[in-house]
């Protein structure tokens, strides 16, 4: 076998998550190539691995529509002549491609979601409680079916991204603080409510932080409403550091491997973190680290959440887009600033 073509076109932490199967294949089968197919703006997940081909998939331009993925498809096709298709999205864009790829006789093979088990787990009543595979697991299987076994590393870390030294350097220099202080990320945002804990609590959460030891602390986050929020905290907080907005992506990862820790929640920064080699503290609400989200390589330490036996309401979905069914959120609201702050200090001592 010579060239592989993988799709799996969102979201970012997926698309990241990825990185340590692309990285393994590449050191098993060093003679084949692989051709990932997904949003431009993830190939820095994978830039500095060897026989890798990033082809950016820009569905909301080019590659709209069914014509756009016939588009996408032609354009795959003049690119090279792959052996196997491994689908690590399984979604209606990547059984299009699948099935016009097996028109043209190149074989596929298929990641197995569970979602009938992750529906057992997140189910209202009558769950079934149990780990199920991690993501970096079931794409490894995709390529053990295809005949390509591979372990992924565990713990794993991105390569160092030394093209942004300069400009992450440049974004340093600019700001005030002590270079012998541990270095803290927070990333307070997620992309539902259902998984985000109080972002008033961050406010009195910095106040302690600061009050028991010097440290230097980076807010992270993306996107203008969330940019606007961390503001409004960095005024109350002048020492913090501002990220989000700053940064390219490459150097963000950069900077995030030089962090002692990352307070996160359910979130694609939670991925990035654990994929930079970097302990994290995960706040878990809606959704449970059995659905096989958890940060990669960590375990019991990286989780802060509410106990199944006070809440057994919980999971109650698997992304944290679903109504909470009490109402109250009980599974955020719960957790107190006093306990975040104590698992932050175990982590930095």
């Amino acid at each position: 076998m010579k060239h592989v073509l993988l799709l799996r076109f969102s979201a970012m932490g997926d698309v990241a998550l990825l990185a340590p199967v692309v990285q393994a294949f590449t050191q098993r089968y060093p003679n084949t190539r692989i051709t990932l197919v997904t949003r431009a703006k993830f190939a820095v997940f994978f830039e500095q691995f060897p026989n890798v081909c990033v082809a950016g998939a820009d569905f909301d331009g080019q590659h709209k529509g069914l014509m756009g993925l016939i588009r996408l498809f032609t354009d795959l096709r003049r690119m090279a002549s792959f052996d196997v298709l491994l689908d690590a999205h399984q979604n209606m864009r990547s059984a299009v491609l699948k099935s016009l790829f097996r028109l043209a006789g190149v074989p596929s093979f298929t990641i197995d979601k569970g979602r009938a088990e992750k529906s057992e787990l997140t189910r209202k009543t009558n769950k079934i409680r149990r780990q199920l595979p991690h993501s970096v697991d079931r794409y490894a299987c995709v390529f053990d079916e295809a005949g390509l076994a591979l372990h992924p590393a565990k713990p794993f870390q991105f390569p160092s991204f030394t093209t942004a030294e300069a400009e992450l350097a440049a974004f340093l220099n600019q700001q005030s603080f002590t270079y012998n202080t541990p270095w803290f990320g927070i990333a307070p945002f997620a992309q539902h409510t259902q998984k985000m804990w109080p972002f008033e609590r961050f406010a009195p959460l910095l106040e302690q932080l600061y009050a028991r030891s010097p440290l230097t602390i980076f807010l992270f986050g993306g996107g203008a409403a969330e940019i606007d929020q961390l503001a409004t905290l960095q005024q109350q907080f002048p020492q913090a550091i501002l990220v989000a907005g700053k940064l390219s992506m490459t150097a963000e990862l950069l900077l995030i491997s030089r962090l002692r820790g990352m307070l996160c929640m359910d979130s694609g920064n939670m991925h990035l973190a654990a994929l930079s080699g970097v302990p994290v503290l995960s706040i878990w609400g809606a959704t449970h680290p059995d659905a096989g989200f958890g940060p990669w390589g960590q375990g019991e330490e990286a989780i802060l959440q509410i106990s199944l036996d006070v809440l057994p309401c919980r999971p109650c979905s698997v992304f944290g887009n679903k109504p909470c069914w009490r109402g109250d959120l009980a599974c955020l609201n719960d957790i107190s600033v006093e306990t975040v702050s104590a698992r932050v200090q175990q982590m930095l001592h």
